[in-house]
């Protein structure tokens, strides 16, 4: 995923808020349910340990969280020596063959996008009865973390808007909505890049 973008170039970037909040944090709020009626899976996540041998390719580090979507682990890609974020789509929905069905046909759709303000994701498939998308690791904070830590100035508010708006018009030029646009899928990482995570995941999950 290229990181060549001019769209915040110009404007200010927020890094200084993001001191003191780690990666773990930005993930496990990300994975917390939504208000639009989101279950947490009932049983508890595997271990790293457990998924080791599904996922060969990667170094599972931890569990960073679950919720309604899913559940995230932090991996280390062996190959490119590079942290990305593993997520396991609806590990109860395995057996249906729907969403089988609609998880190859949106999975394909959200690899095509490239822009520097998306959560890239790098591969997808099915490993051990898993659907699982290998993701960009973003190392900051979500918008709603970022707002609880320190009210915004004016410019570094209006700083979040452009590259927002230009990677959504990004992806709905591709035929792809969002969905679930909240504060939480909006993340800043260290450098103060906006990125918008968890594209399409909502319709692979819940249509």
């Amino acid at each position: 995923m290229s990181d060549s973008s001019s769209t915040t170039d110009s404007t200010a970037r927020p890094q200084g808020l993001l001191e003191g909040l780690s990666a773990k944090d930005l993930m496990a709020e990300l994975m917390q349910p939504t208000q639009s009626g989101d279950a947490t899976p009932a049983a508890p996540p595997l271990t790293p340990e457990e998924l080791a041998p599904h996922f060969p390719q990667l170094e599972i580090i931890e569990c960073l969280g679950r919720g309604g979507m899913g559940v995230v682990y932090k991996a280390r890609q062996k190959s490119l020596n590079r942290l990305v974020a593993l997520k396991l789509l609806a590990p109860e929905r395995a057996d249906d063959p729907q969403f089988a069905a609609r998880f190859e046909k949106e999975a394909h759709a959200l690899a095509v996008l490239n822009h520097p303000n998306i959560v890239g994701v790098h591969d997808f498939g099915q490993a051990g009865g898993f659907y699982f998308l290998l993701m960009e690791f973003v190392d900051g904070v979500n918008l709603r973390q970022l707002l609880q830590t320190k009210r915004l100035t004016p410019k570094e508010a209006l700083s979040i808007v452009p590259p927002v708006c230009e990677a959504l018009q990004c992806a709905h030029d591709h035929g792809i909505v969002h969905r679930d646009i909240k504060p939480e899928n909006l993340l800043i990482d260290k450098n103060g890049t906006v990125k918008i995570a968890d594209f399409g995941i909502a319709r692979i999950v819940h249509r």
